[in-house]
């Protein structure tokens, strides 16, 4: 125990003379050993006034550098710890807002939906996270009733949620507002939620998972889900006019009564879609892969479908009215009263007279070049049934 004490006496007598020796070895330095060693060699043909007045411009010079450097270290020290007083508002902050995103008051929950999106706003680097939290609490607030595993629908027998076909909840339509707006370098995860309802007009979900997610009749518009997966997401009845969605995957999506208008679905994959009934005029499907799909009654008026893959296609009753096919591989594709009125289909693959015996065509459609006789003398079909109708 005397030991002891005896040590945490002598302890700060000890630091002090490390002190001391070391601010002694420091002004040694800057007051003799450097000045000497940098006016040596112009000093020795001075005289020795002119020797000591040297000497101490050097010593001035090195003074003034060495409290440059004290300076540009203290900065330097003060910057980081802001740095690190920095990093520790914003991880009390984040903390902060995740514990209210499990509140029971919808009040509390809002303000941690808009607490994360100003931190996302301070924090470039925590956007991803942030991303990854918002996608969890929209899917944790907005399951898919009775999913069945692996799979985005309902069984048969279960009944529909109270708010199926209402307006998403305030929390859960903040939170989707703030993911659309955090940027393309952030990932949207929303697999298997039911959305129905929900707001998207104008928002971004770049590379975003939505596979079999609940979108019926949402509004879409002019939202940006480039090379997005919404593979089996129910979209009946959704509003897509003027959305971008290049080069995503929609195979085995419900579309059907869909507004498609002027929406831009260059280089999708839509195999064993479901498009019946939708509106898709003047849309641009340039590329697409539409293997199998669904498009009976579709409206797909002054679309572009150049290099589109129509193999086995279901066109029936379809309006083509103005259509660019060039390209377009239509190989057993039905077009049993398709409407291709001014469709231009010069250069279509696979097309063949029996399928186009039972579509209905007009005086300015474009055939492939074996096939250009079939409107040379027309035979008017029955308007109850299948054949080649001139307009």
């Amino acid at each position: 125990m005397r030991g002891g004490k005896r040590w945490a006496l002598l302890r700060p007598v000890g630091a002090a003379v490390v002190v001391f020796a070391a601010a002694m070895g420091v002004g040694f330095l800057l007051l003799q050993w450097i000045p000497h060693r940098l006016a040596d060699e112009e000093a020795r043909p001075l005289k020795p006034v002119e020797r000591l007045s040297h000497l101490n411009n050097v010593r001035g010079m090195v003074l003034q550098t060495a409290a440059g450097l004290a300076v540009l270290g203290g900065l330097v020290y003060t910057a980081r710890g802001y740095v690190l007083s920095r990093q520790g508002q914003i991880t009390d902050r984040y903390a902060g807002a995740v514990g209210q995103l499990s509140s029971e008051h919808l009040d509390a929950r809002l303000g941690g939906v808009f607490a994360l999106q100003r931190l996302a706003g301070d924090s470039r680097q925590d956007a991803a996270s942030i991303a990854k939290v918002l996608s969890s609490f929209v899917v944790r607030r907005r399951p898919i009733a009775g999913a069945l595993p692996g799979r985005g629908v309902s069984t048969p027998g279960t009944p529909e949620r109270p708010h199926a076909m209402s307006r998403l909840e305030p929390d859960v339509q903040a939170a989707l507002d703030v993911l659309g707006t955090l940027g393309p370098a952030t990932r949207v995860d929303l697999a298997e939620a039911d959305l129905r309802g929900a707001e998207f007009l104008g928002l971004s979900f770049e590379r975003g998972d939505m596979r079999r997610c609940l979108l019926r009749g949402s509004d879409l518009r002019r939202a940006v889900l480039r090379e997005s997966e919404l593979d089996a997401t129910d979209l009946r009845g959704a509003r897509l006019d003027g959305a971008v969605l290049t080069g995503a995957r929609l195979i085995r999506a419900d579309l059907r009564g869909a507004e498609i208008r002027e929406a831009v679905l260059t280089n999708c994959s839509l195999s064993s879609a479901r498009l019946e009934d939708a509106w898709a005029s003047s849309v641009s499907l340039r590329g697409a892969d539409l293997f199998s799909a669904r498009l009976e009654g579709a409206r797909l008026d002054g679309a572009d479908l150049r290099d589109t893959t129509l193999i086995d296609a279901r066109l029936a009753r379809a309006d083509l009215t103005g259509a660019d096919l060039s390209g377009a591989d239509l190989h057993g594709a039905d077009l049993s009263g398709t409407v291709l009125v001014a469709t231009d289909l010069s250069r279509a693959r696979s097309l063949t007279a029996e399928q186009l015996n039972s579509a209905v065509l007009g005086r300015l459609t474009r055939l492939p070049a074996g096939l250009g006789h079939l409107l040379d003398e027309p035979t008017r079909a029955d308007p109850a049934g299948p054949g080649i109708g001139i307009t």
